[in-house]
């Protein structure tokens, strides 16, 4: 009797140590579950008014390989009130990266509608998650990489598309984690990764079709997106001609693409976009930084000449 009496002490002792992690608990386990929930309470930088675009969220495929839709990782440090290694949402991670990226939509002042919505859209957001895992060890460490497509849906042209990748890692503290703990850190980075997605697809929209804003050539309307006319997009239309004595061109035009491409560009030191980029800039000789993530930055400073088009392409090595 005294024997089991010491066998289960020494098992409790050690479900005490362990966190009880291996001994209890299981990758179907609610114990493990983190809920990744984002905050009904718009951003204090939230665009207030709606523009007149119109995104049908197709949803994500989660092309991760691992072996549960809704596994995210290893705790091999201690978490409060999670049991076991394994980290695990209460939901699909392919659900959670699609209302991570319909709330920055939302913020930046899209109207997204759900793949159930039946009304009537103008594009149409889609893509897969190739990425998306915190691992909770000596740092936490978060790991994000999501595909996403934009589609033109009365044409079924695609009008952008690009893959957003964000890491990060941290030290939690002496005193550790808790499951709310792990949840908050991976929203913060995934909506700082969506919300890339975001601004690129708007910065896309606003160079392309002005009318869609009711924004004229050369107006900035944010940091870094110069507005364009593109013909081949129908937005020459909303640009009405001056005579040809009022016209003084003062600018050209920047074509920068890079191998591979959907790299960063920074001209003097001032975020553009992505390549394959075309942007209206003043006439005069500027620095062109070309930036991807495991690749070399490159660098280039070019002439661009007042009402001609300077093209400079890239190639990018590791």
């Amino acid at each position: 009797m005294l024997k089991v009496r010491l066998l289960v002490m020494t098992c409790l002792l050690s479900f005490a140590v362990a966190g009880c992690a291996g001994l209890l608990g299981s990758a179907a386990d609610p114990g493990n579950e983190v809920r990744i929930r984002e905050d009904s309470k718009p951003s204090p930088d939230a665009r207030q008014e709606k523009y007149p675009i119109i995104i049908r969220l197709a949803g994500y495929a989660d092309t991760r390989g691992a072996d549960s839709p809704r596994r995210l990782g290893v705790a091999t440090a201690r978490v409060i009130g999670m049991y076991g290694v394994d980290i695990m949402s209460d939901r699909n991670v392919a659900d959670v990266v699609a209302a991570s990226v319909m709330k920055r939509l939302d913020e930046d002042g899209m109207h997204v509608l759900s793949r159930a919505d039946k009304a009537s859209a103008n594009f149409q957001l889609s893509g897969s998650v190739k990425e998306l895992s915190i691992n909770v060890k000596e740092r936490d460490s978060v790991n994000i990489a999501v595909e996403s497509t934009l589609t033109d849906l009365p044409s079924g042209k695609v009008i952008w598309s690009g893959v957003v990748v964000e890491k990060a890692d941290r030290f939690a503290g002496v005193s550790g984690n808790s499951k709310k703990d792990i949840a908050d850190y991976l929203r913060k980075e995934l909506g700082i990764a969506m919300g890339k997605t975001s601004e690129s697809i708007l910065s896309v929209l606003m160079s392309t079709q002005p009318d869609l804003f009711n924004l004229k050539v050369g107006e900035k309307p944010v940091q870094g997106v110069t507005v364009l006319s593109n013909p081949a997009v129908g937005a020459a239309s909303s640009v009405v001609s001056a005579p040809s004595h009022e016209l003084v061109p003062s600018s050209g035009i920047l074509v920068v693409s890079s191998m591979p491409s959907h790299a960063k560009v920074y001209v003097d030191g001032v975020y553009f976009g992505l390549t394959p980029l075309r942007a209206e800039l003043d006439a005069g000789v500027l620095e062109v930084s070309v930036k991807l993530d495991d690749y070399q930055s490159a660098s280039e400073k070019v002439s661009v000449r007042k009402g001609d088009t300077t093209e400079l392409e890239i190639k990018l090595h590791h």
